[in-house]
C-alpha cells in the first residue's frame, strides 16, 4: 500500500509558511520550519510496512501541475495534504486537481483550519475523503492500518468522513499520552540542510520536540485551541538526548532547536533534560521557547550548563492592558527581569511582540516600541495579529464585527491588516509592523546591545541572519 504525505504548493510571490508553523503566512525569503509533524507520520507509515513517501512541495517550489505530475509518478493508494487558512483555497484547488488524475486514490487532508471547518469543508468539496481533526499521526496511521485490514472508516476516532452521499464524524480522538510512541521523524525526505532558519546560529541546526501542548489560555494561538491542545505532554528526557547523540553521529548537526509550544513549563523536565546531558558529556548548542514568569537564576543557569545558548520568549506586548486582554497571564515587569536574568546567565534572549489585537491604540503601540526596545533582548520579531479559525480571538472579532479580510487568503501577511481594532481602523493600521521594526532597529540602544552580542562568527552569523531577516519583512510585509 502506498502513501504519500505531503506539504502541497502554495503558489505566488514568495515562498507559503503553512507546514509546522503556528502562524502560516507568505514571507520573502526562503526560511521553512522543518515539518516536524509531517515527518513524524512519514516514519510512523514507514515503521508500520507502509510505502510511505514525503513531499515539500513549497520548499521545491512546484505549482500545482507539477506536484499533481509527481504523486501520480508514485500513484498512491491515499495521500495526507497538510493545509492552513491562508492557503485552503489553493489547497482546495490541488485536491480537485488530484481527484481528476487519480480518481482511486483517497485524498485526506488535515491541519487546524479544516479542523476547525471540518463539516463545511466536507459539504462544499465532494472531493475530499477523509478529514482529521486535531494531531494527525497517529490518527492517519490509524486510518492507512484500517484501509489496509477492510475495516470500516467509523472504526477510526477523530476523523470526518465521507460515506457515500453522507458526511460523518466520528468521536473525537484521545490525545496521544506517550510521544515516545512516535520514531524519530522522517529525514531522508525531508533534509535537515533545507530548513534553516534565520535566528539559528548552527551551519546544521536540527529541529526536535521534547513535549506537546501548552497549558496556558492566551486567546491569539492557534495550536492549543486546534492541534496539539492544552494537555501537556512530554517525552522521556534521557530519549530526548538519545535522539540529539543520533542526530549528531548519523546526521552532524552542530545545533538543536525545540519547538515545543513551551520547553520551560515543566521545571522536572528541564531539570531532567538537562542533568541528562551533562551527565553524558554532550556538547552541542541548543535553544527554546519559553515564557518569562517561569525562569529564574537557577535554572537558567542550569540550562547555560547544558548547552542552551538561547530562548525565544513569547513578550507580546508593552501595554498591561494588552496583556491582560489576551490572557498572556504574565506582567511586562516579569519579562523584564527574565529578560535581565537570561542575560546575566550568558544566554541569548529573543521575543515576539504582536500589533494589531482588538485592544490596540496608539498609546498602546507606542507603549509597545519603547518597550521593546528598553528591555535588552538581543532581537525581538513583530507580527501583525491574525486571529486565526479555532482561536477565541477570532471568536470575538467575529462576534464583534471587527474582522475585515474579504477571503481567506487575506490571512497570509501580505494583505495588511485583516481586522479593525475597537480604537484604529484598518487604513490606520496598515504599515504598523514596519513602522515598529523601524523604530525599533533604530534605536541606539538596540544598535548597540547587538553590537555587544557579537564574541564569535557563530553569533555573527545569526545577528546578520537577522538583519537579513528583518530587512525583507520590512520590505515584504510593506502593509
Amino acid at each position: 500500500m502506498k502513501v504519500v504525505i505531503a506539504n502541497p504548493p502554495w503558489p505566488g510571490e514568495g515562498y507559503g509558511a503553512r507546514s509546522n508553523t503556528r502562524w502560516p503566512h507568505r514571507r520573502g525569503d526562503k526560511k521553512l520550519v522543518f515539518p516536524i509533524y509531517l515527518a513524524y507520520t512519514v516514519a510512523l507509515l514507514k515503521k508500520n510496512g507502509f510505502q510511505a513517501r514525503g513531499i515539500d512541495a513549497v520548499w521545491k517550489e512546484w505549482d500545482i501541475e507539477k506536484f499533481v505530475d509527481e504523486v501520480k509518478k508514485t500513484n498512491p493508494d491515499i495521500i495526507l495534504m497538510e493545509t492552513s487558512t491562508p492557503s485552503i483555497e489553493f489547497d482546495m484547488k490541488t485536491a480537485r486537481k488530484l481527484r481528476e488524475a487519480l480518481p482511486g486514490m483517497m485524498i485526506v487532508i488535515c491541519g487546524p483550519h479544516v479542523t476547525y471547518f471540518h463539516r463545511e469543508v466536507m459539504d462544499d468539496n465532494g472531493f475530499i475523503d477523509v478529514i482529521i481533526r486535531g494531531e494527525f499521526e497517529f490518527a492517519f496511521s490509524d486510518l492507512c492500518m484500517a484501509l489496509k485490514n477492510k475495516r470500516p472508516l467509523s472504526s477510526v476516532s477523530g476523523i470526518t468522513y465521507r460515506d457515500g452521499s453522507k458526511v460523518k464524524v466520528n468521536a473525537d480522538r484521545p490525545l496521544h499520552g506517550n510521544l515516545d510512541d512516535l520514531p524519530y521523524p522522517d529525514r531522508e525526505d525531508f533534509p535537515i540542510e533545507r530548513y534553516q532558519q534565520a535566528f539559528y546560529c548552527g551551519k546544521k541546526t536540527a529541529l526536535l520536540l521534547s513535549s506537546r501542548g501548552c497549558p496556558f489560555q492566551c486567546t491569539y494561538c492557534l495550536w492549543p485551541s486546534t492541534l496539539t491542545h492544552r494537555k501537556y505532554r512530554i517525552r522521556d528526557p534521557k530519549k530526548v538526548v538519545d535522539e540529539i547523540q543520533y542526530l549528531i553521529r548519523e546526521e552532524g548537526i552542530d545545533e538543536v532547536f525545540f519547538d515545543d509550544d513551551e520547553f520551560i513549563v515543566s521545571r522536572k523536565k528541564v531539570t531532567d533534560f538537562c542533568d541528562e546531558m551533562i551527565a553524558r558529556g554532550v556538547n552541542i548548542r541548543w535553544h527554546c521557547m519559553g515564557r518569562v514568569d517561569i525562569v529564574d537564576r537557577e535554572l537558567l543557569s542550569l540550562m547555560k550548563k547544558a548547552g542552551c545558548y538561547q530562548i525565544f520568549y513569547g513578550f507580546e506586548s508593552g501595554s498591561e492592558k494588552i496583556l491582560r486582554h489576551v490572557k498572556k497571564g504574565i506582567t511586562k515587569e516579569q519579562t523584564k527581569r527574565a529578560v535581565k536574568l537570561t542575560k546575566e546567565a550568558g544566554i541569548v534572549c529573543g521575543g515576539s511582540f504582536i500589533l494589531g489585537t482588538p485592544e490596540e491604540d496608539w498609546g498602546t503601540f507606542r507603549e509597545t516600541t519603547r518597550f521593546a526596545a528598553s528591555i535588552g533582548a538581543d532581537w525581538v520579531q513583530f507580527a501583525l495579529c491574525a486571529p486565526f479559525p479555532g482561536t477565541p480571538m477570532y471568536e470575538e472579532v467575529k462576534n464583534e464585527g471587527l474582522l475585515e479580510a474579504s477571503s481567506w487568503s487575506d490571512f497570509d501577511g501580505t494583505k495588511g491588516p485583516i481586522i479593525r481594532t475597537k480604537h484604529l481602523t484598518r487604513k490606520e493600521l496598515t504599515g504598523i509592523v514596519r513602522k515598529a521594526y523601524i523604530a525599533y532597529y533604530t534605536s541606539p540602544n538596540v544598535i548597540f546591545t547587538n553590537i555587544r552580542s557579537i564574541r564569535s562568527w557563530s553569533q555573527a552569523r545569526r545577528v546578520l541572519r537577522g538583519v537579513k531577516s528583518v530587512l525583507s519583512r520590512i520590505f515584504y510585509y510593506s502593509k
